[in-house]
């Protein structure tokens, strides 16, 4: 398992384990689609995709089509280790959220999921992907939860997911800001604020450029969704802390295992932690994502051992919530040179 783990991270130059491997071994051992053990093992893709290939290089995996499959060997081994299937105990009723979508959201939902069927589709060109409706109003209810929208002013930092509209649906914050740099969602939204009456604020800006004046230090809550390089995460996310109003105010954003290592992890939670943030909330699986039609595009396809499209969710991320404290700093400086991909990354 040393031997694997260490010539995985060699190859993709991704922290691996035995644990790692483990973990893909356990995965393998409840279901033999690569999207499906991307997904149970929660490593990054790039990592699952080597270890698998070096799995069949020792005879332990054999891929027959699109299936993956553990030889008599693999089995063995897995018996020898003490490695076992993967097992969910995860609540059927929230799916682990922890929060539900009730009586008091309900007909707002019911709007949404017929505005939604609209919306322009996710494009390549801007990295774009969006969760589950049913996922947009449960970051609805996780923040009325928290405190931080009834009567608050809210931002959202790019809108794949449509949260401002479910935000003015719900009538619960005091004003909801937009900024996003895909023109066809800004309209489809200005669209829906006009013919709803919701009064959303959308305008088209490219987040890789300072924030505009009057939003700085302006709001109480902001929601983004950043790519997921440290670099990345410390722009979009500072971009957020930079429009709110002072101490105590909140942030809602989501980092996956599917593009990001526990090391990388680690690395993203002390750049919050220097920005003057404390992290109140993980929620492992929060938010899953609709399967995009680019798929054949991604970095992570050309990497996949068999080529078979991904059919079922296969892409999480754990939604965070932070809070602001005394001497909190935001980032509004221009964005230089490429913070969208590392080694873990797979869906650019």
């Amino acid at each position: 398992m040393e031997q694997i783990a260490s010539e995985a991270e060699k190859r993709t130059q991704v922290p691996a384990y035995p644990r790692s491997v483990e973990k893909v071994i356990s995965a393998i051992m409840t279901s033999n689609n690569f999207w499906k053990i991307v997904d149970l093992s929660d490593e990054p893709l790039p990592l699952v995709a080597e270890i698998l290939k070096l799995l069949k290089e020792h005879d332990l995996v054999i891929f027959e089509g699109n299936q993956i499959l553990l030889t008599e060997a693999g089995a063995e081994l897995a018996r020898r280790l003490g490695i076992e299937p993967f097992v969910s105990h995860k609540c059927p009723t929230c799916k682990g959220r922890g929060v539900i979508i009730d009586d008091s959201l309900r007909e707002a939902y019911e709007k949404f999921l017929k505005i939604q069927e609209n919306r322009p589709p996710a494009i390549h060109q801007f990295d774009q992907g969006y969760v589950t409706p049913e996922n947009t109003f449960a970051r609805v209810a996780l923040a009325d939860d928290r405190g931080d929208l009834r009567g608050k002013k809210v931002v959202v930092l790019g809108d794949d997911d449509l949260m401002s509209i479910a935000l003015a649906l719900s009538g619960l914050p005091k004003k909801v800001t937009i900024l996003e740099i895909d023109e066809r969602l800004v309209n489809f939204i200005k669209e829906v604020s006009d013919k709803y009456n919701l009064n959303i604020d959308a305008r088209v800006h490219d987040l890789r450029q300072p924030l505009p004046e009057d939003v700085l230090g302006a709001y109480d809550t902001f929601f983004t969704d950043p790519p997921e390089t440290v670099e990345a995460i410390k722009a979009f996310v500072g971009r957020g802390v930079a429009t709110l109003k002072g101490p105590r105010c909140a942030g809602y954003f989501g980092v996956t295992r599917r593009e990001s290592s526990a090391d990388k992890w680690r690395r993203i939670q002390r750049v919050l932690i220097d920005m003057g943030l404390v992290i109140t909330d993980l929620i492992h699986n929060f938010n899953e994502y609709v399967n995009w039609d680019y798929y054949e595009e991604m970095r992570g396809w050309q990497l996949t051992p068999v080529k078979e499209p991904p059919k079922d969710i296969w892409y999480r991320s754990t939604q965070f919530r932070v809070e602001t404290v005394r001497g909190f700093e935001g980032f509004n400086e221009p964005i230089v040179g490429d913070i969208y991909n590392d080694a873990e990354s797979s869906t650019t």
